[in-house]
This record gives C-alpha cells, structure tokens and sequence, in this order.
C-alpha cells in the first residue's frame, strides 16, 4: 500500500493483524526501514492489535526525496500522513504509535505543535528516543562535533559507515540531531523550543532505554525526553542488568534481540493492554504517573501463559 503526504511523497506502508484491533503505528530509526518493526508487528498482531508500517521518505520502497530533509520534515509530513491512513482506515479507533530512536522522536515533534486538547493518538511508546544528555563522556561529546562538521559535504549518509545499517540517512537530519545534542536543546532556528511545547499534552507514554546505550541515546537523556510531557500517565524503564534485565542494552539489541522477544516485547505489550481501553474515543484521559528508577514486579503475557519478569 501507499499513502502521500501533503508535499506529494509517496510512502510505503504495510498492514499485520485483524481490521477491528486497536490500531498500532511502528515507526523505524534512522538508517533503516520498517522491516526492523516487522518482528515485533507481527508479535504484537498475533496478539490482538492491528499493526501499521511505514517507510520513511528516502526509505525501503517509499519515494527519494529530491530535496534534503530533516525531523520536521518528518514531523510534519510523514506522521500526519501516518496518522490520516490509519485513522481513515480504523473508524474511530485511536491509534497508538511505537517508535524506535527517530520513530518517536518524528511523533513527539509532530504531538509539540499541537493543540493541548489533541487526542488523534491514544498513547505513545519510546524505545531508546532521547533529548540530549548530560552523561555522556567527553570524547563521545567531540565525536559527535566532529560528525557535525563533516555532515555537510554529504547530501546523504552512506549505511556502510553505520553498524547494522540497511539504509543510506538524510546528512541533514544527523546533523539536526548533531546540534540538538551539542547545544543540548530541541529548538527550531525560529525559536520553537519542543520539549516546553510537550508539556501541554497527556496522552500516556511509556519510554524504554538501553543501560548499554551510552552514544545514541543515552539512559538520562531518554527520561529526560519522557520528563517534558505534562501526562499524568507516564513510565520510564532502564532496561539493564541492574535493573533485573537479562543484559544492558544497545540501542539496536533494545529492538531486535532474542533477549528482547523474550522481556521486551512482552512488557510493551502488556503496557498496551494496560491502556487498550484509550484507543477508545470516549476513554477519559488516564490519572497515574509513574517515573520509576527503581526495579519493580510486573506481571506480562508472554505467548499463551503468564509469567513474571523483575524490573
């Protein structure tokens, strides 16, 4: 299937599970397309939802951009195109999106210019999505400088400079991100600061971060970009050994890892389930906020049984 954007980019996108499921959006990372969700959609349509996939402009099988872009161009574009498919196609259903690294980070870019009242989305999970961080070592904060002044001779990011890239990558979206983390804000050259601007929503949120993650998204910086959201219905989860996890993990192994079939994806499903009921139009708006540091007991449905992960 296809769907265009307002400024005539034609996406790629793909549909796993039952028509009448809640409605979930997967959105890939940089360097990538969305067959690095397909494993989890697939785990998670086998479970009652109705998974949507898409390729980002210059990805898989959607359109090559003539012109550079850059994460509002996916903000704006991209998702709204994501949003208005799925909401055509699912009545009204209110979808939820999962994104991994740049995938939530485009629908938390694209949820900032909203209204404070927007309900389009019923919640939104973050793996491994940050907004700057304070902790990273001072030579992994000049290798990002360093990248910065290099992006410009490039249009485009060769995948074979990237570890476990299938994808070439917009030069001007990493180097967006390269000034983010350098200048330590999420601003646009007018002055829109994003994070102030996602103060005013509420919609649920759940952000995972790797504790083996310290370049691409490092552990403070994803709760930081947790922190900004005004929801009442908000959690962040370290996923690491000293948190009770089988491993500290990457951000690439946060998403596709035998590990993570096995205690990732089943806490992100039960996450949903616990809020299935906000894919609802008439649902009220969910009145807990839990920002957890600390390992705790929850229970998760892992294939046909029950089990018991430590967190």
């Amino acid at each position: 299937m296809h769907t265009l954007t307002d400024d005539g980019t034609r996406l790629f996108l793909s549909r796993v599970g039952d028509r009448g499921c809640p409605p979930l959006i997967l959105a890939h990372g940089t360097f990538t397309n969305q067959r690095s969700c397909a494993p989890l959609a697939s785990h998670l349509a086998a479970r009652g939802w109705q998974c949507w996939l898409f390729d980002w402009r210059g990805h898989g099988h959607s359109d090559k951009p003539a012109r550079p872009y850059d994460f509002e161009t996916l903000a704006t574009q991209d998702v709204a195109a994501m949003l208005r498919v799925v909401e055509e196609n699912c009545g009204p259903l209110r979808p939820f999106w999962l994104g991994h690294s740049a995938g939530a980070i485009i629908a938390a870019l694209w949820l900032a210019r909203q209204a404070p009242a927007c309900t389009r989305l019923a919640g939104l999970l973050m793996l491994a999505a940050q907004a700057g961080s304070q902790q990273r070592h001072w030579q992994l904060q000049w290798k990002i400088r360093l990248i910065s002044w290099l992006l410009p001779l490039r249009q485009q990011i060769d995948s074979r400079w990237m570890p476990l890239a299938t994808e070439p990558e917009s030069s001007r979206l990493l180097r967006q991100w390269c000034q983010w983390n350098l200048h330590d804000h999420m601003q646009t050259k007018d002055g829109f600061d994003y994070l102030s601007a996602l103060g005013r929503q509420q919609l649920p949120v759940l952000a995972l971060a790797g504790g083996g993650d310290d370049f691409i998204s490092p552990p403070d910086g994803c709760r930081r970009l947790l922190e900004s959201f005004g929801s009442a219905s908000k959690r962040y989860v370290l996923c690491s050994q000293a948190q009770g996890f089988l491993e500290d993990y990457s951000h690439e192994r946060l998403l596709l890892s035998k590990n993570a079939k096995n205690e990732i994806w089943p806490l992100l499903e039960n996450w949903l389930h616990q809020h299935i009921d906000q894919s609802s139009p008439d649902s009220p708006p969910a009145q807990t906020n839990l920002l957890l540091s600390q390992p705790s007991r929850i229970s998760v449905r892992a294939g046909s049984g029950d089990s018991t992960l430590q967190h």
